[in-house]
């Protein structure tokens, strides 16, 4: 049980923390793709060997995946009815495996003479045996026992076609069965192919569709199952599956990434074109050539707090050089392939790295959600919030009060966080974040409440060029690279966790973590040149990139140029977003960001871990964003090193007092050694001392 405890802890700890928006979209409702029966043997573990989301598969498992003719309620029968009537699950999926124990029985009953119940539930496919026997005489032994665990599986795939709710659905043309064996000690599946009426491995053969088989046939062979023969499918052409699945989730990852580009970018400080043109560069141009196909890359939320810091102590122009210089950096990191090293940061600085960065976004978007002004100090912003509520029904210098703008925010959040939760289940795949701009948008046009509006004028006058002339002076400024360095670290640490995230999430190919590196570099260089925003992966476009059913990066590649003709031909329908919609999107970003469930499973697993993300978040929001994770890394080497040099000594005695034991457990470096040389004067003269090193996880030669 003490390995099952610590799967399970490691599980809440990091897998669950890492995917916790799947799991809490798949805690609302369940819609499973496919349905699969199959044996009850612990090397079956269906979710690993078909790497299942949650709410991907519904299973039910028995001995020998059994399906009793329906001649009475069983659990069987009620999953299989529940699978199909109500879940309306498409495919049935009835999976044996080789070396079944259950079909050896059956083969071979006497070997099971004392488990009645055993006897009694195999007596069901008893026939097996006999068939099996009949078709192969002249075989024994492994052979035979591998034709009975398939034979047997189209015995039961026959004995689930003749389910009320089953065979109506075959009827209907809604429902398909398959056959399939596993061996699992080489992951191979092989599915019986009704073309040449054999198991062929999966990979080289189309997924077989066993329909109902006519009533009156009443041979249990597979030739008599009476499906329609299977044909080899051609793959479909590139540009079709483009069209097909690429080009939908890429208008979903437009629709949530048109009001993000804008708000970050409003949050930052600039016009709100520039955002839109970071996130076109980076879903044209970076789409093309990532090395992350599925991850969509735009303004990130985490660079508020550095990039607003920019603005306003350099100005809007010293922003492009910056960001031209880290795009630099990135590039040149990625061609000497350390997109690995990017990754190597604690856990736990990172983790208070983003609470702090979400506790900055919070404490200045709240006020700009209610058309209140934020401080530039964070602290300052969470002691005003008190006013800035104060301001919503009490008019202040020359203004009436903040209510029209208040209520218009705390409508795009409450859209944002009950949409789905409240509304059928055909229209949770529409992204709350467009369903909640154009609700309040629409309404407070309407209504014509005297709020904020985003003010946009055109892409063109939004590109300000660095200029040449005075780069190389400005090159040779140490605080210019200080700043271009904490960018470059930060939207690559968030770049390549997302792609490490999103790899997850899709069973396509894995991310190139040095070519997205030099990627990412490329765009933000070119950012620069146009004194954009810097980009980095995002993991709220990337999960709905990757929900919407993206394919390859033109899903990417197309959610920039939608972004692109919007702009350019309704660039009026943005000039009516309010500001306090926009906000409220930042704030509940920051709100995410905290991770408030990932510190606390942080602080049970380790507490030393969780006092290092607690620090480094503070940190990060009473002094400034690199200062915070630099004090954060310090406080993880001083952990480092005091793991390193930890030495636990204890005596154990024998009863008859003139032996003893030394126990050493940790690393005997010679930091320990006054400690060590401590306990061995402690023994008393005469005694045989033992030393146990079994303990020893480092040892030098000190």
């Amino acid at each position: 049980m003490k390995k099952l405890i610590e799967g399970l802890k490691h599980f809440q700890n990091h897998v669950l923390w890492e995917r916790r928006e799947q799991y809490e979209r798949s805690a609302q409702s369940q819609k499973p793709q496919a349905f699969l029966i199959t044996c009850s043997d612990s090397h079956v573990l269906p979710d690993i060997f078909m790497q299942a989301d949650p709410g991907n598969l519904f299973v039910t498992r028995n001995a020998v995946n059994l399906v009793h003719p329906c001649d009475g309620p069983t659990g069987e029968m009620a999953t299989i009815e529940y699978a199909v009537s109500a879940l309306g699950v498409t495919d049935i999926i009835i999976c044996g495996h080789y070396d079944c124990g259950s079909v050896r029985a059956i083969l071979h009953p006497e070997k099971a003479v004392n488990l009645c119940k055993t006897n009694e539930w195999l007596a069901r496919v008893a026939e097996t045996s006999e068939t099996i026997r009949r078709e192969h005489p002249s075989i024994e032994g492994v052979a035979l026992w591998n034709k009975a665990v398939e034979r047997n599986v189209l015995l039961q795939v026959e004995n689930l076609a003749k389910h009320p709710a089953v065979a109506a659905a075959l009827t209907a043309g809604t429902l398909h069965l398959h056959a399939w064996v596993l061996r699992f000690e080489t992951g191979d599946v092989l599915a019986y192919d009704q073309a040449s009426k054999a198991f062929a491995p999966l990979a080289e053969t189309p997924v077989v569709h066993a329909d109902r088989p006519d009533s009156k046939t009443s041979s249990r062979s597979p030739e008599n199952m009476g499906s329609p023969k299977a044909s080899r499918v051609a793959k479909p052409p590139k540009w079709f599956e483009v069209l097909k699945s690429d080009i939908p989730s890429s208008l979903v990852v437009f629709m949530v990434a048109l009001p993000l580009c804008l708000a970050i970018a409003k949050a930052c400080g600039v016009p709100a074109e520039v955002g839109l043109i970071t996130g076109i560069i980076g879903g044209i141009l970076v789409g093309l050539i990532a090395g992350s196909p599925l991850q969509v890359s735009g303004p990130a939320a985490g660079l508020i707090v550095i990039l607003l810091d920019i603005v306003e102590k350099q100005g809007i122009g010293m922003l492009g050089v910056v960001v031209f210089l880290a795009g630099l950096i990135q590039f040149a990191a990625g061609l000497l392939r350390l997109g690995q090293w990017f990754r190597a940061v604690s856990p736990a600085v990172i983790l208070g790295m983003l609470a702090g960065i979400g506790a900055v976004i919070f404490s200045q978007q709240f006020h700009v959600a209610l058309d209140d002004a934020p401080d530039r100090n964070p602290l300052v912003n969470f002691v005003n919030i008190p006013r800035a509520l104060t301001h919503v029904f009490v008019g202040h210098d020359g203004h009436p009060g903040h209510l029209s703008a208040a209520l218009v925010g705390a409508a795009t959040l409450l859209i944002l966080v009950f949409w789905k939760r409240i509304v059928p289940e055909k229209l949770r795949a529409v992204p709350a974040v467009i369903v909640s701009i154009v609700v309040v948008t629409a309404v407070s046009a309407f209504l014509a409440l005297p709020i904020e509006r985003v003010e946009f004028d055109s892409l063109g006058a939004a590109v300000k060029w660095v200029n040449f002339g005075s780069l190389p002076e400005i090159l040779t400024s140490p605080s210019v690279w200080k700043v271009a360095l904490i960018v470059a670290f930060v939207t690559s640490a968030q770049t390549l966790l997302t792609a490490a995230a999103v790899d997850r999430m899709h069973q396509g190919p894995r991310t190139r973590y040095d070519r997205e590196l030099a990627a990412q570099g490329v765009g933000n260089a070119i950012c620069g040149l146009m004194g954009a925003l810097p980009m980095a992966g995002v993991i709220v476009r990337s999960s709905a990139n990757v929900d919407a059913g993206a394919r390859t990066r033109w899903s990417a590649v197309f959610h920039g140029a939608w972004l692109l003709i919007f702009a350019l031909l309704f660039p009026q329908l943005l000039r009516m977003l309010p500001t306090s919609a926009l906000a409220a999107l930042l704030v509940l970003t920051g709100v995410k960001l905290l991770g408030i469930r990932a510190i606390r499973a942080l602080w049970q697993e380790s507490r030393s871990e969780g006092i290092i993300c607690v620090i480094t978040a503070c940190a990060v929001v009473t002094l400034d964003l690199l200062t915070g994770v630099l004090v954060g890394i310090g406080f993880s080497i001083i952990k480092l090193i005091y793991t390193f040099s930890r030495l636990s000594i204890s005596h154990r005695c024998d009863p008859d007092g003139d032996r003893r034991t030394l126990v050493l457990e940790g690393s005997a470096t010679f930091i320990r050694l006054p400690k060590l040389a401590a306990a061995l004067e402690a023994v008393p003269s005469g005694t045989v001392l033992h030393i146990d090193l079994k303990g020893l996880s480092y040892i030098d030669h000190a």
